[in-house]
């Protein structure tokens, strides 16, 4: 009798433990469907996504190899005649519009004022916000909240005194001027860096101290080394970000044109000439230094990006 009750209490243990992983299965499976769903459904979103920003590259692109007759008779196939004509006059272009600039010159101006500018908006950028994020001292708390309105305040409120600020230093139409605009140490930079920095630790700064190294070697020896990967993630972007810039040149440096200026006067030009073809090959060509970084560095910005803010 005592056998028959065990035999009993172990197969109904049995059909519990069974019954409990058929349900757990029906939920996992039943979990597992909706989330194929809803994965099919984010892929077709994100696929048409992709799909609308990929289409007008392409378009530019087979079209920039035509020549402007076959673009007026056939402007969405294949061309017959392949021509890379286009971008051979492309790289010579240059017109009254574009203070007789070409697209080298151009490129070399948006490369030094978007390398430079980029370089120093960094560093003040990764100063400013180690000293804010470790350092305790009065005012701390109200430099942090400017830098929250600085980011309120939209640029055309404060573009008006910015430009009596720079005709009254003298910085007007000067590469170093442009520059000096771009030198700021707040922002969203700050923002992301202060991020990164207050959760850092403070124990190989005590230990730098302790041996008597200096704030500034301590700041360029160990923090900015631990922060490599955040920084150069931010400089690319911050790198990108300037190369297109176009409201801050086109005010501040019209006599000596960077890309982004010099192809809104070359595109008015040959839009008005009926040239295309031309114009898009400049297009293409202006697209590929940033096109090529981005790729190159792609890995390095997912690493060290998250959604909201940087990865420590």
């Amino acid at each position: 009798m005592t056998n028959f009750i065990k035999e009993r209490f172990i197969n109904y243990k049995a059909s519990k433990r069974q019954e409990k992983y058929e349900k757990q299965h029906d939920i996992l499976y039943k979990r597992h469907k909706s989330e194929k769903v809803l994965f099919i459904i984010m892929f077709a979103v994100f696929f048409i996504f992709a799909v609308s920003f990929i289409f007008p590259f392409c378009w530019i692109l087979i079209n920039s190899l035509k020549s402007q007759t076959e673009f007026a008779n056939n402007f969405i196939g294949l061309p017959k005649n392949w021509t890379f004509e286009n971008f051979k006059e492309a790289f010579t272009y240059s017109s009254v519009a574009t203070r007789n600039y070409n697209l080298f010159q151009m490129m070399g101006m948006s490369v030094i004022i978007a390398g430079i500018g980029t370089v120093v908006t960094v560093f003040t950028s990764s100063a400013a916000a180690y000293v804010v994020a470790k350092y305790k001292f009065p005012g701390r708390n109200i430099i942090f909240g400017v830098v929250i309105f600085s980011l309120i305040v939209p640029i055309v409120g404060s573009l008006p005194s910015q430009i009596q600020l720079m005709d009254a230093m003298g910085l007007s139409d000067t590469v170093i001027g442009c520059i000096f605009l771009y030198s700021g140490g707040f922002g969203m930079n700050f923002l992301l860096l202060y991020s990164f920095f207050k959760n850092l630790s403070w124990t190989y700064v005590e230990a730098a101290k302790i041996d008597g190294a200096s704030d500034f070697r301590i700041f360029f020896r160990i923090i900015v080394p631990m922060a490599k990967g955040p920084i150069i993630a931010i400089s690319i972007i911050q790198l990108i970000g300037l190369w297109n810039d176009y409201l801050t040149p086109s005010i501040y440096l019209p006599e000596q044109p960077t890309i982004a200026v010099g192809l809104k006067y070359m595109t008015d030009t040959m839009v008005q000439k009926g040239t295309y073809t031309l114009l898009f090959a400049t297009i293409i060509l202006t697209l590929l230094p940033i096109l090529l970084l981005f790729c190159m560095f792609s890995k390095t910005i997912m690493e060290n990006t998250s959604v909201g803010g940087l990865k420590g």
